[in-house]
């Protein structure tokens, strides 16, 4: 079960075995990571009636603005799985390794500068967002600024994590995450409501423990990348500024981290718009549970999406173009099968679930109807996060800026606002305006997709292996 799938699997193995073989280890990473959110938001809101739904408010409005610093980097690991991949499809190993000491340095010094001007702002941005509910943004502030000290620990693992993921091993950050959010899950209702020593921290309890468990995953990220326990191996001469490399890194990862942070700004407008609709402090509340039950989902699929990226980087380094059309194929129906699937489940289920993390009326008639709504769409969504997917593996992140900032700016704030707060479909007009844009964006994603600009590859002419006479083109 715990096999690593090697380069044969990856360029001539089964696909669809490969992609669960790559992915389920990072289903699991997501699904404990998920379990500690819902624990969080479980024990968070339980609270007491009142102080349940404003501490299940707070963090649902906090998480989309660290989200928003946060994306920025993340757009650099999706270079990362770029070049990775490619070069070890192409078997250039030692430039493997150059370009993920690039990426760590990179992590590191952005999630400083991420952590220190997110702690100066928190209390603006809060108060802007939530000018009616001060309790709610003073919470908030707790929580924000307590996890954007974290940050350079959570960057650390997340360059760990994309650096072992385009290399195709998922097993070691899965094993990793499995340990610290366990120990996050335990620590939670402790410092949340105290025992024994410790006092009831609350909301700022649940930040804390974050804090100290990602500061456990990046100690041991360090540990294996630098004593070369992984595969790649990193040193001092890796790590030291390569304005090459850098740039190349930049070019890759600046369009997806646009499109990433237009993404997270986006969701951050969408919680602007529910903060102004009837019974905000409710609306806001059944965001988050239904929010939290959504990521169990989107784990899953995100687990194939990722392999989709490792395996069709590594083929097109070695030059595999048919191959790599047949994983875009195939994982995109096993992503849209998937979603539809969970489609299913969710319609039948939608207000049992939310009842497990908040009893109030109001809350519980809001986020199922956010579920039923929200829905129908998620074929469409797989199949838009399939697209993304694709262009991630190859590197062309220009078509991912365009597709994510369609879907938020272009659909999904201006339905968003047109159904709930023009025509007064109020909270019901969020959930309404976040499907269409799901609909409307997966048509427009594979529309570019089909026209085969994903096969163009972003690592040099040297590197690619043509095979069967097929010549890539380099955008160098």
């Amino acid at each position: 079960m715990f096999r690593r799938p090697g380069k044969p699997d990856i360029l001539k193995g089964s696909i669809l075995t490969t992609l669960l073989l790559i992915g389920w280890p990072i289903m699991i990473e997501s699904l404990l990571q998920i379990s500690y959110d819902l624990a969080d938001t479980y024990w968070l809101g339980n609270m007491g009636e009142k102080a349940g739904m404003e501490a299940l408010a707070a963090t649902q409005v906090s998480w989309p603005l660290v989200w928003l610093m946060v994306s920025v980097g993340s757009g650099f690991g999706v270079a990362a799985i770029a070049l990775i991949s490619q070069h070890t499809g192409a078997k250039q190993h030692k430039e493997a390794e150059v370009v993920a000491g690039q990426v760590f340095f990179f992590m590191l010094v952005f999630s400083t500068i991420v952590a220190i001007v997110g702690f100066l702002i928190s209390p603006m941005l809060l108060r802007s967002i939530l000018p009616d509910s001060p309790e709610v943004a003073a919470k908030g502030t707790v929580f924000m600024r307590t996890i954007f000290i974290s940050q350079p620990f959570m960057f650390t693992f997340m360059a760990f994590a994309f650096i072992l993921r385009a290399w195709g091993d998922t097993v070691t950050p899965m094993i990793i995450s499995a340990v610290t959010v366990t120990l996050n899950i335990i620590l939670d209702p402790l410092f949340i409501y105290g025992v024994g020593p410790i006092p009831q921290w609350g909301i700022f309890g649940a930040a804390l423990a974050t804090l100290l468990t990602r500061a456990l995953a990046a100690s041991v990220a360090i540990y294996l990348l630098f004593r070369g326990k992984v595969g790649i191996k990193l040193n001092f001469d890796n790590i030291k500024p390569d304005f090459g490399k850098l740039k190349k890194l930049f070019r890759i990862g600046a369009p997806a981290s646009i499109g990433n942070s237009g993404t997270a700004f986006g969701f951050v407008a969408v919680m602007f718009i529910v903060a102004r609709v009837h019974n905000s402090d409710a609306a806001l509340a059944a965001y988050n549970a239904g929010d939290r039950i959504l990521g169990v989902m989107f784990v899953l699929m995100g687990g194939l999406a990722i392999a989709m990226s490792t395996m069709i980087g590594q083929n097109l380094g070695a030059g595999q173009v048919e191959r790599a059309q047949e994983v875009v194929k195939k994982g995109m129906m096993a992503i849209g099968g998937l979603m539809g699937v969970f489609t299913i489940i969710l319609f039948f289920l939608a207000r049992d679930l939310i009842i497990i993390f908040n009893q109030n009326p109001d809350v519980v008639e809001i986020g199922a109807s956010f579920l039923l709504i929200f829905s129908l769409s998620m074929p469409f969504f797989g199949l838009f996060r399939a697209s993304n997917a694709v262009f991630e593996g190859s590197g062309q992140t220009k078509y991912m800026m365009a597709l994510d900032l369609l879907r938020l700016w272009g659909l999904r704030v201006p339905l968003a606002f047109v159904f709930a707060l023009v025509l007064g479909f109020q909270s019901s007009g969020v959930w309404i305006g976040m499907a269409l844009s799901n609909v409307l964006s997966a048509v427009a994603a594979i529309l570019v997709l089909r026209t085969g600009k994903w096969k163009t590859t972003v690592i040099e002419e040297k590197a690619v292996i043509p095979k069967r006479h097929e010549q890539i083109k380099s955008t160098r």
